[in-house]
This record gives C-alpha cells, structure tokens and sequence, in this order.
C-alpha cells in the first residue's frame, strides 16, 4: 500500500523554509529590502575597504622613516595613495548620516502614507502604534549596525594614520566620523527623515527636505560643535614667541596678555614698525595658546553623542504623537 499523502499543512511547511522574520518585520523587510540590503552591503564592502587599506598604511609606516624629519616624513605619506585612501573613507562616514536620512529614513513612512499602504495595514488588525514601531524600528536596527560597524572600522583607521597626518581633529571631520559622533549623527539623520516623512506624506519632497536638512546641519554643525568645551591653555612670556601647540592636539585660539590679564587679539602690534616698542606701550607681556587636547576628543564626542540622541528621541516621540492624531 502507498503511502499516505501528507496533508495540506505538512505539504506547505515541507515546501517553505522556515523564515527568520513573521508578520509585521517580514512585510517591512519586504518593503524596504532593497533599501536596507543596499545599506548592509554598502557598510560591509566600505569594511573591509577600510581594513583593507589600513592594513597597507600600516605596512608603509613600518617602513620607517628612512632619515626623514617628522615634517619631511608627514609630507611624504600625504602624497601616497595611502592618505587618498583614508580621505575617502573619511568622505564615506561623512555621507553615513545623509544617507540613513535620505534614503531610509524619508520613504520609510511617507511610502506608506503616498500609497495609502497604512489605510489597508489598519484594517488588518493591526495598530498605528505597533506599524510606526516595527518600521522605525527596523530602520534603527539597520542604521545602528551599519554605523556601529562602520565607525569601529574608521576609528581603527584612524588611531593607525593620525599621527602622520597635518589633520586638526576639530576641523577636518575626524571628530564626526570617528567614535560615537556617526551613529549619534546617522539616527538624528533618521528620525528627522522619518519625521519629514510624516510631515509632508511624499516620498520625493521628504527626501528632498532630508538633504536640505542635512546641509543646513552641517552649517550649524560647523560652529556649535566646539561651543560645550572649554579649551586648554599654555601661556609663554612675549621673548618665547608663541606657544606650539602639543603633539596630537588642535588649535583652538591664540591671544596676547597684558600685566593686568587682558587679552588683546593675536596680530596686536604685528603690523607696527616697531613691535616691540608696540607691545611695551601696551604692557603686553605674554602671548597665550588655547587648544583642546587629544586626550578630550573622546569626552567631547560621547557628550555630543548623548546630546544628538536625546534630540533623536525628542524627535521621534513628536513623530509618534503627530501620526497617531493626523487621519489617515
């Protein structure tokens, strides 16, 4: 006797694999795959490009400096392809929060609301509050691996080619783009795309708005990025010139000092005949370096780290009460 046909139920489960994701995380993921295996692959390939190309960096500095200065040496890895590597990298973590603003987190929503995807969600019992959770948070899921991933990828990098390179880390974007400061940036980035979205309900304008966004940040970024901290300071009498600024540290300010401690700008009296006779007439009696030290960087970033987020949060808890009261 043959044996007996399996049922129905056995039959499908035999055809189908068993899924890691169910329900309402399969249908995101469905929605959004391409989107967020671009992002996946995107930030393994750019990886094993930085652990790629540290290894060969690492490999020129062992060389040794074959009798160079420091000077001579540090002019002679910014004209290898080792340093246009790393400025590629650090281009790549700069486009990380533009691209988790613009490309994940603007369409997230606003595709659903353009389409009217959540009307039909809604009527297949399932809550405005569960739909916005699953989204988003399968959306921070993505950005904070991708960041996490990539940022300790760069800092490693980083710690390997700073010392050779005439880079002010306050300036040159290595604060932004190394430690916690990308994947605070990257989900700041997200929750105002998200936000946008469900501001304007179209995929194309929010994502638009995303990149203004992320322009304008930069802008404001520049000049308030400095603004919590509190500088260093090396004071050398007016015979002693002024003072150099410590080894991996970055400039912040130069200042000349009379008797009575006040400050005059840096170029006071370097335009005079007499300079000399200048300063003496002004009691000026030292110059005065301000800067902020390398071993700070990492409390700045985690204290700006700390304040993006909380500016994430505020953000994301303004979305979720705005979508839970605007009709569908």
């Amino acid at each position: 006797m043959s044996p007996a046909v399996g049922t129905p139920k056995e039959t499908e489960a035999g055809k189908r694999p068993p899924r890691l994701l169910r329900g309402m995380p399969w249908l995101v993921w469905r929605q959004h795959r391409t989107a967020l295996v671009a992002c996946l692959v995107l930030a393994a390939s750019a990886c094993v490009y930085m652990l790629w190309e540290r290894a060969a960096a690492v490999d020129y500095l062992a060389g040794g400096r074959a009798g160079a200065t420091d000077g001579e040496f540090r002019m002679a890895f910014q004209n290898t392809a080792y340093a246009s590597a790393f400025q590629n990298g650090s281009w790549m973590m700069s486009m990380l929060p533009v691209v988790a603003g613009v490309f994940l987190g603007a369409p997230l929503i606003a595709g659903d609301l353009e389409r009217g995807t959540l009307k039909l969600v809604t009527t297949q019992s399932m809550t405005r509050r569960r739909w916005l959770a699953t989204k988003t948070g399968v959306a921070v899921l993505v950005t904070l691996v991708c960041s996490v991933v990539l940022s300790a990828a760069f800092s490693y990098w980083w710690r390997a080619v700073h010392g050779v390179t005439f880079a002010d880390w306050t300036e040159s974007g290595d604060f932004d783009t190394t430690g916690p400061t990308p994947v605070a940036l990257s989900l700041l980035y997200l929750a105002v795309g998200i936000a946008l979205g469900v501001a304007v309900r179209r995929v194309v304008p929010a994502m638009v708005l995303a990149f203004g966004f992320g322009f304008a940040m930069n802008l404001v970024w520049d000049r308030i990025r400095l603004l919590p901290f509190t500088p260093r300071q090396i004071t050398n009498p007016v015979e002693q010139g002024q003072p150099a600024v410590p080894a991996g540290g970055a400039r912040f300010d130069n200042w000349t000092v009379d008797a009575q401690g006040k400050l005059h700008g840096f170029g006071a009296c370097a335009n005079e005949h007499t300079p000399a006779q200048c300063r003496a007439d002004k009691g000026i009696v030292a110059e005065r370096l301000e800067y902020f030290a390398h071993d700070q960087m990492s409390g700045m970033q985690w204290t700006w780290a700390g304040i993006l987020l909380a500016a994430a949060l505020v953000i994301a808890g303004f979305t979720v009460w705005w979508i839970r009261r605007r009709p569908l």
